[in-house]
This record gives C-alpha cells, structure tokens and sequence, in this order.
C-alpha cells in the first residue's frame, strides 16, 4: 500500500515539475514570418518619392520568461555584411498557474522604413533578444531568406519602369505541415489579435504553405476522410459538419509582376501575372481530450493517423502522424533539436498529390530547407521534402517569355 502511495506521490510529482519547467530562449520556427517590404522617401525633385529599396516586416515569437521592456533586435546580412537592423519592442505574454501553455514574448508587423537595401539574393537573419533589465543581447536564431525582385510598370501608358516590389520565396515551404492542439479558450496559432474560442471544444488546427491558384486563394470547405492502422475512423454528427474542414489564409504576402515587353501590351493595359505565398489554417473535425461527443478524439485511436483533406474523392493534401500512448501526437523527428514549435504543436508528414492540387499555382519540386532555411536532419523530413512535386513557374515569367501564359 505504502509503496503505490509513494508511486503516485511520484507521478504527481513529476507532472507538476514537468507542467512547472518551460522552454527559455527558444524561437517557435512555425510563428516566424518575414515580408519584404518596399520603401521609398521624399527626397526628389519636389519632395518627390525615391526608392529606397526594400526592409523587412517580422512576426517572431520567442519562448521564455522575459522581464518587462524586453524586445528583439533583427539583423539581416548578405554574403557577412550587415544591410539592415530593426530593433523591436516586445508584446509580452506571462503563463499563470491556471494556464497550461508557455510564456513568450513576440513582436508583430514591426519594420522601419529608415533601414532598407536595393540588393536582392540569399540573406542571413539572425535574430536576437534584449532582456529588460540587463540590456544584454542573446543570439537565438539564425535564418535565411531568399528575396527577389517583381519588375513594375508606371501607370496609365507611360513608357519605362517604376522601381520593383519585393518577395521571399517560400517555394521550401510547401512541404511543411503542423497541427496544433488548441484548448479551449486559447487563441489560435496566429491570429494574437483574435478572440479565444468560446465553443467549449479543444480544437485542431493544421498549418500549412501555398503558392496558391486563384482557388486556392481563399480555400474551399473540403472533407477530411483518416484511417488509424489501416482502419477508418468514424466521423459521426449531422453531414456536412461531421466531416467539413474549414480553411482560411492567416498570413499571406503578394506582388503583381509586370511589363510591356510585346506588342500587344505597349498600350493599354500592361502583362501582368501574380505571385503569392500565405500560410493556411484548416480547422479539422477531431478533438483531443474528449470535449463533445459528436467528434472523434486522438485518445481514443492511439495508432498511425493518415488524413485526407479534399472534396468530392479528390485528395488536396495528405497528413500522417502517429499517437502515442498517451493520447497525444509523437514529435515528429525533425523537432528532436532541429525546429523548434510552440506549445502543443506537432511537425506532421505531408505529401501533395502528383502534380498538385486545385489549390496550388506554383510547385517546385524537392525542398533544400525549411523554416527559412533550417536544413532537413532526418531520414523522414527528408522524405517528405523530396516528395514536393512540381507545378507552373517557380516566378512570374515576362511576356515575351515561351513559359508565359497566354492572356
């Protein structure tokens, strides 16, 4: 008797200890987000604009406990030789004893205009914290970034350029998926600025990046079909909800190529031809810790899950993962000290269909990196990188290219 008392003292023991001890100084790859961003000062003839080239706009988040008046501080370099810095102030998030979740601090949508650069190519972004009190700077994160210029065309028929816009392939991040495990009352895995969720559920959010089509821009509603071990899961409840998934873009950056190259656009309208990348939150019909009866939950198929999401037998994506014993998700390998993510969320194996989907534009096959140029480690993310297929353009190509489209 005496000793199951002391095996259960333990356990509680070790549930408190392991629910008390957080992750310090750790960047959550999955929140990181970088848009280049054009700019331009008053400085012309007649205080007209002139171009100064492009910054970058940064959306980090930085696990751990940080003082009051902490921040980051971004440094991005070509080829050893700093181009750009940005010093940004910090929202400040502290877990209290009711929370379940982990401390950060992030900046969001921070940029200045002052600190621009005309170069395009590979960059390094290396990224830093800045404790409140002691001032001191921590190197926590390196990142690269691959930016490329967008030709304009001045409007109305006017002949010539205008300066380019800017964007950060993210060709690399088509591969990558992730599920995030939200409780109830939690705000989603990117919107901060959004209400927690009030419907009494724990909730399942798959991430994941496109280059998209125009159908793909906004989602459609698709279907979620799994298998747990070879064998279907039941989704019970009132069609279509039973099965639905929901998806919306939670983040996106988009430049409009454009020239005047033929004929035919030298007067009128000029080419044009879009690019765009975004992430995408898919809200899929399962639940985690059984919170409505009416959804199937992870704790009761502990097993190898694979997930089909499309529409009318047409598969869009494909994810796999594996619940332990536990009832949760097991990382994936390439979270055991390559990428980090945030609380409750797990790296899970993806594969497009041959050719790609109805929501994709622009596929490029086999992805090198990840996360902005973390570099795959493993047996199983390297197969699931090398699996991307292609599709399109990687870029806008001009109008007078034999790749173009015609319009």
């Amino acid at each position: 008797m005496r000793t199951n008392i002391l095996i259960i003292c333990t356990l509680i023991f070790l549930n408190l200890t392991t629910f008390s001890q957080s992750r310090q100084d750790v960047v959550d790859d999955g929140f990181t987000w970088f848009e280049s961003f054009a700019v331009s000062e008053n400085t012309g003839v007649n205080n007209a604009p002139v171009a100064m080239g492009w910054t970058l706009k940064y959306w980090v988040r930085v696990i751990g406990n940080y003082p009051n008046g902490s921040g980051l501080n971004f440094v991005v370099s070509k080829a050893g030789k700093q181009v750009l810095s940005t010093q940004c102030g910090a929202f400040i998030y502290r877990r209290t004893g009711n929370d379940v979740d982990e401390s950060f601090m992030r900046t969001a949508e921070c940029w200045q205009g002052k600190s621009a650069t005309k170069e395009t190519g590979e960059f390094e972004v290396k990224v830093f914290t800045v404790n409140g009190d002691t001032k001191q700077e921590k190197l926590v994160r390196t990142y690269k970034i691959d930016v490329r210029a967008i030709a304009r065309v001045p409007g109305g028929q006017q002949p010539g350029t205008e300066p380019p816009r800017y964007i950060i392939n993210r060709h690399n991040e088509a591969p990558v998926a992730f599920i995030f495990l939200r409780p109830t009352g939690y705000i989603p895995y990117f919107d901060v600025a959004d209400r927690p969720d009030r419907s009494g559920e724990n909730l399942i959010e798959l991430h994941f990046s496109l280059s998209p089509s125009e159908q793909g821009v906004v989602p459609p509603h698709g279907e979620v079909a799994c298998t747990v071990d070879g064998k279907p899961v039941p989704m019970p409840g009132p069609l279509p909800y039973a099965t639905q998934a929901v998806s919306k873009y939670e983040r996106f950056h988009q430049e409009i190529y454009q020239d005047r190259l033929t004929p035919k656009y030298k007067a009128g309208l000029p080419y044009e031809e879009k690019i765009r990348f975004q992430m995408v939150k898919t809200s899929l019909p399962i639940t985690w810790r059984k919170t409505r009866e009416n959804r199937p939950a992870l704790e009761d198929y502990k097993g190898n899950w694979q997930c089909t999401i499309g529409k009318e037998n047409v598969v869009w994506r494909t994810i796999r993962f594996k619940v332990g014993a536990d009832g949760m998700p097991e990382l994936h390998p390439e979270q055991r000290g390559n990428v980090n993510l945030g609380y409750n969320t797990y790296l899970v194996d993806m594969e497009i269909p041959a050719g790609g989907s109805l929501l994709d534009e622009r596929l490029t096959g086999a992805s090198t990196s990840f996360f902005y140029g973390q570099p795959w480690t493993t047996a199983e993310g390297k197969a699931m990188a090398n699996r991307v297929p292609k599709k399109g353009n990687p870029f806008p190509v001009a109008s007078n290219s034999p790749n173009t489209i015609k319009q």
